[in-house]
């Protein structure tokens, strides 16, 4: 069994809390089903993933044992037959052909005609005998070929993709869904096949502006682990009790689950509840431990150097000289880290060494399910009141009790607590997501593809992309500010020409009206601010869109709606808080402590 040379890149664990991210650390698996599959590609045909799925069955049943580390078989055959398969699946529509059909199609109903009434015996209509030239009404039976068919949404679609996800898990198959479209895909029915499989589902709103070169790229180059088995051990007080992510929960095993597909960049999200009422124990010489052991294969390339004879002039043979040669194996390989878990003495303590990157991942995950078990607005309520608790408890701790003489200051922005002065933020970013919010000119495939991406994300690409960072340059070449709060009052106390917005999935360049016009536009590529462009462009999972706009100018409604914590009439139909603005939002939560503590005591 291989041990690796990069374990650090293959295990992260955050302190704060329990948010692994695991991944291999280099290899890549072979290409196959290409032909299985083109039917979906072409015509959106989805009636061969059993013929796919039979395919990679029969071809597992030749392999040899599955944790030998090398194979003298041919380097693709046993890339094949050791390390699963990946399979790429464009849309530029929705699927509708064969059972993976995400619409039903119908023939609009013909209209009714009526017989003439000269075939109608007034006699017989009085003596019951005939039908009233009502009842005669009858619909046309001669249908128009050539006439355009309707189309409804097919939920039936959606069990049909997550019994071909499970058959995809469970040979190994990672898939990878890249759709191009400004009209609906149905990708809220796909998307098991991305998840359950470990893949990614990548949804641009047009082929013009998408940069599928790159992200297809992007995701062959990067290092893929298949056939993982993860499971967490705990000392005795406590146990993980729920799982979040792209994994799914073994049936006979507790604690152990299935990972059909992970990069370095994968992250799964774990509950844990106390087994006892006495919680953990208060000396220092029996902390709570955790062990996570990960088991993956991985597709090695290895060089061997084989003697190769070559011809002299006069046709003898000279002497072999040595030629590398590239031969890939698959290593079944494992980690265990096991740690020790410190424990907060006092309520200060949980405050100074919280993450709130990792309190928005797990929030996040959780809101997710919660939003697809319960619905949006129950997931909204489930949100906001857990700001309001989580801020109760803060003030609750931190603060003396109130009395006739000092009645109780609320503070909602955890005044006092730095690691944690970013949650309210946050809570707010995400009430207003697209996950979340309710917007008029949202795609509708948006909140899917959205799902997926931000249920892979490490905690700190997560929160930039709930809450996008805002920096200012007073020139190319010199940074004012690296991070603003997003609203029109930060653009203006910031007196900075330049505004660089980061959203994960956009790079916005802004230029202030005001800007001098001495400063290029767009800034060289010899300047820092393309520099820095470039960077965080070449460490994202997927290929961000540069914009570059100026004031007065250009169209600039892609920057400015992203400034939100300004208010926003978008949002008063359904958005409870987060249409108000942050300001007001924060108002309202104080006053929703106020009657939490007030009912508390």
């Amino acid at each position: 069994m291989g041990t690796g040379n990069n374990s650090a890149e293959l295990h992260r664990h955050a302190d704060a809390q329990m948010t692994l991210m695991i991944g291999a650390s280099e290899g890549e698996v072979a290409w196959l089903l290409q032909q299985a599959w083109s039917a979906i590609d072409v015509k959106c045909d989805c009636r061969y993933m059993g013929q796919a799925a039979a395919l990679v069955a029969d071809d597992a049943r030749q392999s040899t044992d599955s944790n030998t580390s090398t194979s003298s078989r041919d380097p693709n055959t046993a890339a094949t037959h050791f390390a699963g398969a990946r399979l790429m699946t464009f849309l530029a529509g929705p699927p509708d052909r064969g059972a993976g059909s995400v619409l039903k199609r119908k023939r609009p109903p013909p209209p009714l005609v009526a017989p003439p009434m000269t075939d109608i015996s007034y006699t017989s209509l009085a003596l019951g005998l005939q039908p009233s030239p009502q009842e005669a009404m009858h619909r046309h039976s001669d249908e128009n070929p050539n006439e355009p068919f309707q189309a409804e949404p097919n939920p039936a679609a959606k069990h049909f993709y997550e019994e071909a996800a499970a058959a995809a898990a469970a040979l190994g198959v990672c898939v990878d869904v890249y759709a191009a479209s400004e009209e609906g895909l149905g990708l809220a029915y796909i998307q098991p096949l991305s998840s359950v499989s470990g893949g990614a589902m990548l949804l641009y709103f047009s082929l013009t502006e998408a940069a599928l070169p790159q992200d297809i790229y992007r995701r062959l180059s990067t290092p893929l682990a298949v056939e993982g088995m993860l499971r967490i051990r705990t000392s005795p007080e406590f146990q993980a009790s729920r799982a979040y992510g792209q994994l799914f929960q073994d049936e006979q095993y507790n604690n152990l689950v299935h990972i059909t597909a992970c990069s370095p960049h994968s992250t799964f999200a774990f509950d844990f509840r106390f087994t006892t009422a006495g919680g953990f124990a208060t000396t220092a010489d029996s902390p709570p431990m955790v062990q996570m052991v990960f088991q993956y294969s991985l597709l090695v390339a290895t060089q061997q150097v084989q003697p190769v004879q070559q011809q002299s002039g006069d046709g003898d043979l000279a002497q072999a000289v040595p030629e590398p040669k590239t031969r890939y194996v698959v290593e079944r390989r494992m980690r265990v880290v096991t740690k020790a878990m410190p424990v907060a003495q006092d309520p200060a303590s949980v405050y100074e060494h919280a993450s709130p990157a990792c309190i928005l991942c797990l929030l996040m995950h959780k809101i997710s399910r919660a939003s697809a078990e319960e619905g949006v607005w129950n997931a909204r309520q489930l949100l906001q009141d857990w700001l309001v608790r989580a801020l109760a408890n803060y003030n609750t701790n931190s603060h003396p009790k109130p009395t006739a003489e000092t009645p109780l200051q609320v503070d909602a922005t955890f005044e006092d607590a730095e690691n944690l002065q970013a949650m309210p933020r946050l809570v707010y970013a995400l009430l207003r997501s697209p996950l979340l919010g309710s917007h008029p000119d949202l795609h509708p495939d948006t909140p899917t593809a959205l799902h997926l991406l931000w249920s892979s994300l490490p905690p700190e690409d997560l929160q930039t992309a709930v809450y996008p960072c805002l920096s200012s340059y007073q020139d190319p070449d010199t940074q004012a500010y690296s991070r603003h709060s997003l609203s029109r009052a930060a653009l203006v106390t910031a007196g900075a020409p330049i505004f660089l917005l980061d959203t994960f999935t956009q790079l916005i360049l802004y230029y202030m009206p005001n800007c001098p016009p001495s400063i290029p536009f767009p800034p060289p590529h010899s300047t820092m601010l393309r520099k820095t462009i470039q960077a965080l462009k070449q460490h994202r999972q997927v290929t961000p869109r540069l914009r570059m706009l100026r004031g007065g100018v250009d169209d600039v409604s892609a920057f400015t709606e992203n400034l939100i914590e300004e208010p926003d009439a978008m949002f008063s139909s359904q958005n409870r808080q987060a249409m108000t603005g942050l300001v007001t939002f924060l108002e309202q939560v104080k006053f929703e402590i106020h009657q939490f503590i007030d009912h508390k005591m």
